[in-house]
């Protein structure tokens, strides 16, 4: 059985701004959108948080006509993983939520990275 495909990025997130203003880079450091084109069955996505002194909250997603994306994030919420169980035809918006670890109240959602599933 071979592992399930993995693709990682970091999150940086200012808060001074308004709205917070995310910024992604992938798992060479390389800037992007954080957009993702799933071609295989349970994929993982993985977001790290790489702004100190925030967490991760549940996000907000749409389009999941199939409703395969499944979330789980970390016990310290630095990490957020989307599991996309199933290649279906279907483009999801996914909106990312934080919040500062002092204050979890006061959510900052992202501008939508997109899932798009493409079968092979």
């Amino acid at each position: 059985m071979t592992d399930p495909t993995k693709i990682n990025f970091t999150v940086y997130v200012d808060i001074t701004t308004s709205p917070a203003t995310y910024t992604y880079t992938d798992a060479q450091g390389v800037s992007c959108d954080g957009s993702v084109t799933v071609t295989e069955d349970n994929t993982q996505i993985v977001y790290t948080m790489g702004t100190n002194g925030l967490i991760f909250l549940p996000p907000t997603i749409t389009g999941d006509t199939g409703g395969d994306l499944l979330t789980s994030i970390t016990a310290d919420k630095q990490c957020l993983t989307i599991v996309d169980s199933d290649i279906d035809n279907e483009n999801a918006c996914l909106i990312l939520v934080v919040a500062e670890a002092s204050n979890p109240n006061i959510p900052y959602p992202s501008p939508d990275p997109m899932i798009r599933n493409v079968p092979r």
